[in-house]
């Protein structure tokens, strides 16, 4: 079935995958690299559970009212500040629920630099979660995982995209007791093939594996984004044209998914209980809590997000904000499409990444970089 959802509508959420009964319907990668759902018509017996389970034919059947607070957050520890994308508010979080017996899940690299949804139970497997992952996550048995943990009576922490968190729910169809959903502020989601090519181009340049990489480090302070790539040989690789230049995909929309230019959740209507991102604007608003070590955005949405957040106080400096203050982009309205997508996706089908980036960013890319660094420098 699904008939009714077109391609560039469908959010690859998996939840219709997961819901079917006679699991008829495969997550299939397409040429861009991302999955949409495929339908074996001899295995299917036209149940319709998938099309009832679909955000896109039944939107916004789970998200919430709109948002009760706002709030920028610190953590109170200076590590966990330094080695968190903004604020630290996932780790005062799920250090809560660990505390609970709960368990997490959340996004992080596999050992292929894949990023996908993983379950954590201590510490150290929730702190290779921590940090701003700019791919779509595999979510792969994730809501199944999830479901088992609540049957278990185990109490559960889902961190993800706000289509995600939204299929998440649609797939236990109600049954959310001791669930407690933070859904992301989100830009849109680039390709994961794409995303591949990249680090095979960084291990083409080095001649040296990639055994970690960093979206959002803040080596030069939370105000810079640079990325970083960790070899295999020990060292770092950043603040070069090559390095960067996931960074450049990504804020030029080159390889993001095209459902994210209809996102139905860029809005103040949320799915999760507690919604967080960077709290960018909090240097104008206040400019005494603002630094350079990062301050994340915290919205409250649900009486379960009321709880949580009530819980995690203690853990973190806490601001209460208006929303219109630091109102970010994503939840007014989806991002617009990029006029080069289109053309950049089409060459790097046909001819490979670099291809593709000489097409849209010039063959002198490298060049223009290095001028424009020298340039700021003055």
């Amino acid at each position: 079935m699904l008939e009714g959802v077109k391609k560039e509508f469908c959010y690859g959420c998996s939840a219709c995958a997961t819901v079917c009964p006679k699991n008829s319907i495969e997550m299939i990668l397409d040429e861009e690299g991302f999955k949409y759902p495929v339908v074996d018509n001899v295995k299917c017996v036209g149940c319709g559970l998938c099309e009832k389970t679909c955000p896109v034919l039944q939107p916004k059947s789970n998200v919430s009212s709109t948002v009760q607070k706002a709030y920028g957050v610190k953590h109170n520890n200076e590590n966990v500040l330094r080695t968190s994308a903004s604020g630290g508010f996932f780790t005062a979080i799920s250090d809560v629920i660990l505390a609970e017996g709960g368990v997490i899940y959340g996004a992080a690299f596999d050992d292929d630099m894949v990023v996908r949804h993983f379950r954590a139970t201590t510490a150290l497997e929730r702190d290779r979660m921590k940090g701003s992952k700019y791919v779509q996550s595999d979510i792969g048995d994730t809501y199944l995982l999830i479901k088992k943990d609540l049957q278990d009576g185990k109490k559960v922490l889902f961190t993800g995209t706000p289509c995600q968190t939204d299929g998440l729910k649609r797939v236990l169809q109600g049954r959310t007791n001791n669930l407690i959903c933070v859904d992301l502020i989100c830009h849109g989601t680039p390709s994961p093939l794409v995303f591949a090519d990249h680090i095979k181009m960084i291990e083409a340049k080095t001649h040296k594996r990639v055994i970690s990489y960093c979206f959002r480090p803040k080596k030069w302070s939370w105000h810079v984004h640079r990325e970083i790539a960790y070899l295999s040989n020990g060292k770092e690789y950043h603040s070069n044209a090559y390095s960067d230049l996931w960074r450049t995909i990504y804020y030029m929309k080159l390889a993001t998914k095209l459902s994210c230019h209809h996102c139905q959740y860029s809005c103040l209507n949320r799915p999760g209980d507690l919604t967080m991102g960077d709290c960018r604007g909090i240097d104008a608003v206040c400019p005494g809590f603002g630094s350079d070590e990062g301050v994340s955005l915290v919205l409250v949405n649900t009486p379960t997000g009321v709880e949580y957040f009530e819980k995690v106080r203690s853990a973190m400096k806490v601001i209460e904000l208006s929303i219109d203050d630091v109102m970010q982009p994503p939840l007014r309205e989806p991002s617009k499409q990029s006029g080069n997508r289109m053309k950049f996706m089409s060459v790097y089908r046909n001819k490979g990444y670099m291809s593709a980036v000489h097409a849209c960013l010039g063959k002198l890319y490298y060049l223009k970089y290095n001028v424009k660094k020298l340039l700021n420098k003055n």
